[in-house]
């Protein structure tokens, strides 16, 4: 198999490990970001839950600490003579005073009720006021303001003089900021809150008019989302809604314009409401975002990394690949190409070389290496070689293409040389600098035969260019060495004579 053979595998051999050790850290990388992000979800998910129902038990708190408040006057004035005394209505009007009641109400049997602010109406009606006189702690459908568009109920508790109810103690509540203390309290007031009826209608709402829309009391809410939502997705809390289920799920916007939201929901713990937060996704998982900040640092460094790495391993396979190809060209002792790669060195630039541009070919063949190696030892000949290697590469220009072809054998190929004159003096001054050399322990001068042909005038191949300056080169050694002779046509005639 050749050289060239042997590095197109090589280098092919590296492009599939560098493309395998790229693909596995990708997959890694997705792998890694596709749980990190599931595991963001699933957080967000969990804080989400936790949140309402830390909230649910928190607003069923409030009103049972106003139903406390209501209890304790009704006790106290269960055991004052009378009903509707100035004494009483002063103690309903301290109450409405010192909580979060907005207003305070006493209520006879027959359903008069006076206010804390003097109004007096008949509330014998109002579905509290029947539960109130049958002994229950009440809680009222909820009512719109007509002045401020908030959302009230009346809590009432009953008024017991011995075994018998005389009365009630009613308190009306803002639910509205029941819904707007949940909202705030959690997630920075993003997104908004309801509280809605098991079947939907909405009893109070709040939130930044950028995720509210427009609610208004009494709205249905799967009505309100069925145009822009999944109707699986709605017929699922439907569900859940009606069975007073606790739940989350995402829900995406039809058509996909706007972020997608996350609904949560719990039973309020109250009646049949349930309460809810819908909220970007982006804000549920805001609190984890150093995580996403984390993972881009990490993809930054790590991905610079594997380009280092990358580039190093192109680096050390290239400088690999190099020096295996400079030591499958190139001979061992002396550094010149090789007797393979000098012939295709020269074929291939021969066959780009335009034919008007000469070229020098020389065959050079060391003089009595046999005697040297025969006197001095092969260690001296081994220098000698050597020396005579260095010599070529110091006198001829870098782009020449210089060879050892044989033992004591080298051919030089001298480009854009103007005649064979000119390449013929270039050798004679080569062999006076190759007389100065002194080699080991050698005592005699060293010399060499050279063999000239030019190009293209007498060839276009190595082989052919060999075969002609190797005429010239046994006609050097002829006529006794140490000499450059130019090929002429003759040389063939006269050497097939002999």
């Amino acid at each position: 198999m050749g050289a060239a053979k042997k590095r197109k595998i090589e280098v092919r051999h590296y492009i599939i490990g560098i493309a395998v050790f790229v693909v596995a850290v990708a997959v890694s990388l997705i792998i890694f970001f596709l749980a990190s992000s599931r595991m963001i979800r699933d957080k967000s998910e969990d804080a989400m839950r936790e949140n309402l129902l830390r909230q649910s038990d928190h607003l069923v708190s409030i009103l049972q600490l106003h139903y406390q408040y209501l209890n304790s006057v009704a006790e106290e004035i269960g055991e004052r003579e009378g009903f509707i005394t100035e004494e009483n209505l002063r103690t309903i009007a301290f109450l409405q005073k010192n909580t979060d009641l907005d207003r305070t109400a006493l209520i006879e049997a027959d359903g008069t009720s006076h206010y804390d602010n003097g109004v007096i109406k008949n509330v014998a009606y109002r579905r509290y006021f029947i539960e109130g006189m049958n002994g229950k702690e009440t809680l009222s459908d909820p009512l719109e303001s007509s002045v401020d568009q908030e959302t009230r109920v009346v809590l009432g508790v009953p008024v017991y003089r011995g075994d018998e109810v005389i009365g009630i103690v009613g308190g009306s509540y803002n639910v509205t900021a029941l819904s707007q203390t949940m909202l705030n309290d959690t997630f920075g007031g993003v997104g908004y809150s309801l509280i809605v009826t098991a079947e939907g209608k909405i009893i109070a709402h709040h939130g930044e008019p950028v995720y509210q829309k427009t609610f208004t009391y009494g709205e249905n809410f799967f009505d309100f989302y069925s145009e822009n939502y999944n109707s699986n997705d709605l017929e699922r809390v439907q569900n859940d809604f009606s069975q007073g289920n606790q739940g989350l799920l995402e829900l995406n916007i039809l058509p996909q314009t706007e972020e997608s939201r996350y609904l949560a929901y719990a039973p309020f713990g109250m009646n049949d409401w349930m309460i809810c937060y819908v909220i970007p996704v982006s804000a549920a998982q805001d609190a984890y975002s150093f995580i996403g900040n984390y993972e881009t640092t990490f993809l930054g460094v790590f991905s610079l990394f594997v380009c280092l790495l990358i580039c190093y391993i192109i680096h050390i396979s290239g400088s690999r690949n190099r020096e295996l190809l400079y030591y499958a060209q190139r001979d061992s002792l002396t550094g010149l190409y090789n007797k393979k790669n000098t012939e295709e060195q020269i074929n291939a630039f021969l066959q780009e070389a335009q034919p008007e541009v000469h070229h020098a070919f020389f065959i050079m063949d060391m003089d009595c290496f046999k005697q040297i190696n025969d006197k001095y030892g092969h260690a001296t000949g081994d220098q000698a070689l050597e020396a005579f290697g260095s010599l070529l590469q110091s006198y001829f220009r870098q782009s020449d293409i210089l060879g050892r072809v044989g033992g004591d054998e080298f051919v030089v190929f001298m480009k854009h040389v103007k005649n064979a004159e000119n390449a013929s003096t270039r050798a004679k001054e080569l062999l006076t600098k190759l007389h100065s050399l002194a080699v080991g322990n050698m005592e005699r001068p060293m010399s060499a035969s050279i063999g000239l042909v030019m190009a293209p005038d007498e060839g276009d191949c190595y082989m052919e260019l060999y075969q002609k300056a190797d005429h010239a080169l046994y006609q050097a050694k002829k006529r006794g060495k140490n000499q450059c002779v130019i090929f002429s046509r003759e040389m063939n005639a006269k050497q097939a004579e002999e």
